[in-house]
């Protein structure tokens, strides 16, 4: 009996030897379809780290060339990513009510909704009335005016207004600081009382002419800087690249 199992068994490995396996085709049953495009790693990180939208290729295509050795490797691409994300600690309570926003904090992570009360900035009060006065020669009248206690550059396209120039706010520090102008070299941007006072009487002013948006203050808030809007005279503060309106002045002897 025994041997009749050996020699049953030896017969049934034989044939398995000797037969065919099938496996099935291996090719691709048919063309990718369309809308299985991929984005590539340099894609996604492009648009993460700098705001790059792409395009991916309508449908699946093979590599026409080797993988090249320029591509961010996983590791650099999840920190340079992270030391942006890292920059927006703002939670809900820090942004407008209703206002969407991308919150990076543990715990908050993902899309959230603001629930703060942004209060208005208040406008400096003006007392009374500046004074405006024209300045006598070698001044140049119309190019300089006397309002409160500052002369001010009263031309939007003269040189006393950066030519009718837009800067930010360290920038426009700089050129007011180094401003050499009708024999005088102590020009400077204005505070934000000064500025809102000649804001006040600039549709009065003989000769003053505006641009119809911001001009810079010297007042420096860290990150941000406050200005005035010239079309209706209320305070903002501005992030400091904004480029905004200058408007040099001078105290009074």
């Amino acid at each position: 009996m025994r041997a009749t199992l050996v020699v049953v068994v030896s017969v049934m490995i034989a044939a398995s030897l000797c037969g065919t396996v099938v496996a099935g085709s291996l090719d691709s049953p048919g063309a990718p379809s369309a809308g299985s495009g991929m984005y590539t790693l340099s894609q996604i990180y492009d648009y993460m780290n700098s705001g790059i939208k792409a395009t991916p290729v309508p449908n699946f295509q093979e590599p026409s060339v080797a993988p090249g050795s320029t591509m961010k490797t996983t590791k650099e691409i999840y920190d340079d990513i992270v030391a942006k994300l890292d920059q927006c600690p703002a939670t809900a309570a820090n942004v407008e009510s209703g206002i969407k926003f991308f919150c990076t904090q543990p715990g908050s992570w993902g899309i959230q909704t603001g629930t703060g009360v942004m209060q208005p900035t208040p406008t400096p009060t003006i007392t009374s009335t500046p004074t405006i006065t024209p300045t006598p020669t070698p001044w140049g009248y119309p190019d300089v005016l006397r309002i409160g206690n500052v002369y001010v550059a009263s031309n939007k396209d003269g040189n006393g207004c950066a030519a009718d120039g837009r800067k930010g706010w360290a920038a426009a520090g700089s050129w007011a600081d180094g401003l050499d102008w009708l024999g005088k070299t102590d020009w400077r941007l204005p505070t934000i009382v000064e500025l809102n006072s000649i804001c006040a009487v600039k549709d009065t002013a003989s000769g003053f002419t505006y641009q119809m948006g911001s001009y810079w203050s010297s007042i420096d808030n860290g990150s941000d800087a406050d200005d005035i809007y010239f079309a209706n005279c209320i305070k903002y503060t501005n992030i400091k690249s904004e480029d905004l309106c200058v408007r040099a002045v001078r105290g009074v002897e």
